[in-house]
């Protein structure tokens, strides 16, 4: 399975297999925990398609148009990404870009998984931001999974430079970086995606960073005020690690070939 954080297009594993729908949904749900997370998205299979086998699958950050057609392409019939169609109190009606992205998937299953997939220990986009860093995991900041921001620490203490020079390496794109910048870091919480909301939580007290993908305008303010130096990397960019990861985890279960299709996005 795949270490590296980045969004490499075209990244495939390999397999001849195939398994039913039903199994694949299953395993997911169950590795991933899904039942006992409260989520604005509808977890797991969100869309049946005309197939009840699985046999080439293709996963992705973002559910859309583009990634459809690449998978479909692709000969897949199963998409599978963090970020579904369907989202808790949304406009039900499958009218407009909604409708045209279910055309779209022509026959395809989609699965989505969201909070799940940032929270997990090990193949989760939060596990795997912190891996990349080269930190120690010390767990959810929380105590518990549903609270999905994860803390690590540093051996050595880094600066606020070196890590920004990583961070731009490994995710493609540079941070933005607000809060401090002059003093050591050891103790880093990592959040992926929309995670500038830490910043309004109870946090620890030796906390030093915050990586994340996107923050509001009153965060500035608060990594200023609190101390703590914020490194916000892209929603987008933090949150392909997880999903990829997830392709390749059900790719080696059931010897499916799943490929990771990166639409970019500069958010």
């Amino acid at each position: 399975m795949t270490d590296f954080p980045g969004g490499d297009a075209g990244v495939k594993s390999s397999g001849a297999g195939e398994a039913s729908l039903r199994e694949v949904t299953d395993f997911v749900s169950e590795y991933l925990r899904i039942p006992e997370f409260s989520d604005p998205s509808y977890n797991g299979l969100q869309v049946e398609g005309e197939s009840s086998r699985v046999s080439r699958i293709v996963t992705g950050v973002t559910a859309n148009i583009a990634l459809f057609e690449a998978a479909k392409a692709r000969g897949a019939d199963l998409v599978m990404t963090h970020h579904g169609l369907f989202w808790k109190g949304g406009d039900p009606r499958i009218c407009g870009v909604q409708a045209r992205r279910l055309r779209a998937l022509q026959g395809m299953s989609l699965i989505a998984c969201h909070l799940p997939l940032d929270a997990h220990s090990e193949i989760g986009n939060n596990a795997l931001l912190i891996k990349m860093l080269g930190a120690i995991n010390l767990g959810y900041i929380t105590g518990s999974p549903s609270g999905i921001t994860m803390v690590g620490e540093f051996a050595t203490p880094e600066d606020s430079a070196g890590l920004r020079k990583l961070i731009s390496e490994k995710l493609g794109r540079e941070p933005l970086v607000m809060g401090p910048e002059d003093r050591p870091l050891r103790k880093i919480a990592v959040c992926s995606g929309g995670g500038g909301f830490v910043l309004e939580e109870a946090l620890p007290p030796d906390l030093d960073a915050l990586l994340t993908g996107e923050v509001h305008e009153q965060h500035f303010h608060l990594a200023r005020e609190l101390g703590i130096t914020v490194f916000a990397a892209g929603h987008h960019a933090t949150e392909r690690c997880g999903i990829r990861a997830l392709g390749e985890l059900v790719a080696a279960r059931f010897g499916i070939p799943a490929e990771f299709v990166d639409i970019p996005s500069p958010l």
